[in-house]
């Protein structure tokens, strides 16, 4: 029994270093914009815009701060959608150059992607209608769906052997160009 507990701890560590390799190499292939921002709580924090607000003589700065506030999180927005865009291909890439998957893995995966890109198209609209200050606790985590697909990207690379990384990456890069 205590060997059996020892090979699950050795599996576990050796496909956390994979999984740790191909995330690695998942960012020096795909060119992620949005996901590496690391504090969109301070892009959304409407801490000033209330203390701005407050002051009569400062209502007119409020609201430009508002305003700069809602085209920085829609930028900030559609770079996630673009990421999640460049993910999706990647991972359809790795799979269409041979990285063994599962028909019910793939359904996952692809209402995974289509409830991101929703729930991202819904919060881009509410940044629109109501302001960057709406759905702040939302908004914070609009990076986790990306995440999830990086991280479903980065496990179908893992697939395939990497000494082939370096190829599939010339690949990439033609086909992206």
């Amino acid at each position: 029994m205590l060997v059996v507990f020892i090979l699950l701890a050795f599996q576990d560590e050796t496909s956390a270093v994979a999984d740790a390799s191909a995330s690695a190499a998942l960012s020096q292939m795909v060119t992620l914009e949005a996901t590496p921002f690391v504090r969109p709580n301070l892009l959304l924090d409407d801490e000033e815009y209330r203390l701005l607000k407050s002051n009569p003589d400062l209502i007119q700065v409020a609201e430009r701060l508002r305003k700069d506030r809602q085209d920085l999180a829609l930028l900030w927005i559609d770079a996630l959608l673009k990421d999640l865009g460049s993910l999706w291909r990647f991972r359809r890439f790795v799979i269409q150059r041979g990285a063994p998957t599962h028909l019910s893995e793939e359904w996952t995966i692809f209402r995974s992607f289509i409830g991101a890109l929703f729930f991202l198209k819904v919060l881009r609209l509410s940044i629109v209608t109501l302001g960057p200050f709406a759905f702040v606790r939302i908004t914070r985590g609009a990076c986790r769906p990306v995440e999830t697909m990086a991280r479903a990207a980065a496990k179908s690379l893992n697939r395939i052997p990497s000494n082939g990384w370096s190829d599939l990456e010339r690949a990439w890069t033609r086909t992206t160009a």
